[in-house]
């Protein structure tokens, strides 16, 4: 009985003190990413991006279409808390918003070319396209790319195909702190 009420004791204390993250803030060319909880800033996260960064001839710029290895800029908000698809836990963000239609339209990009699926999330359960061709590359053998992805790739590379990325740890810890609905501001 006791190990019960200890046990209840811990799940209300952790969501008692738990902070209230009101906003999230991205500093693309910094690579880091903030929590804040009003005007008190709670954490800092260093990030991963694109792939494409690590190529010194890319051009870094505000996401434009599917396939452009680019992460969205501007305003936008936590859309869905997602677990055990590609990445054991990930934030859904609502990109393409309004103003990224509105902006295509513009241009004459059709909506349905705008992509989706910019996520916040931490390591994939396995390696994605743009990553296992850079390592073939490389030489890595198809068969170790995980282990060799993993313990040397992700945390020294960005590496993703436009969403922002943080350690298994990190995106365990964002993942509790951050609710459905929370607002996101991207920078380049």
């Amino acid at each position: 009985m006791k190990k019960i009420f200890a046990l209840i004791f811990i799940i209300l204390s952790t969501s008692i003190f738990a902070e209230d993250i009101t906003h999230i803030v991205v500093f693309k060319k910094k690579r880091e990413m903030q929590l804040w909880s009003g005007k008190e800033l709670y954490k800092t996260y260093n990030i991963k991006l694109s792939i494409s960064y690590n190529n010194p001839l890319f051009i870094a710029r505000a996401k434009q279409r599917e396939g452009d290895n680019q992460t969205p800029v501007g305003f936008y908000k936590i859309s869905k808390k997602r677990k055990n698809t590609r990445f054991p836990k990930s934030l859904l963000i609502d990109y393409p918003n309004w103003k990224d239609k509105h902006n295509a339209r513009v241009r004459g990009i059709p909506e349905d070319q705008l992509g989706g699926m910019i996520l916040i999330h931490g390591n994939p359960y396995k390696v994605n396209k743009s990553v296992r061709d850079f390592a073939a590359k490389l030489g890595i053998e198809a068969d170790t790319v995980e282990n060799w992805a993993r313990d040397y790739f992700y945390p020294f590379f960005d590496w993703t195909n436009g969403c922002v990325a943080v350690t298994d740890s990190e995106m365990d810890e964002i993942f509790e702190l951050v609710k459905k609905g929370t607002p996101i501001n991207m920078y380049p």
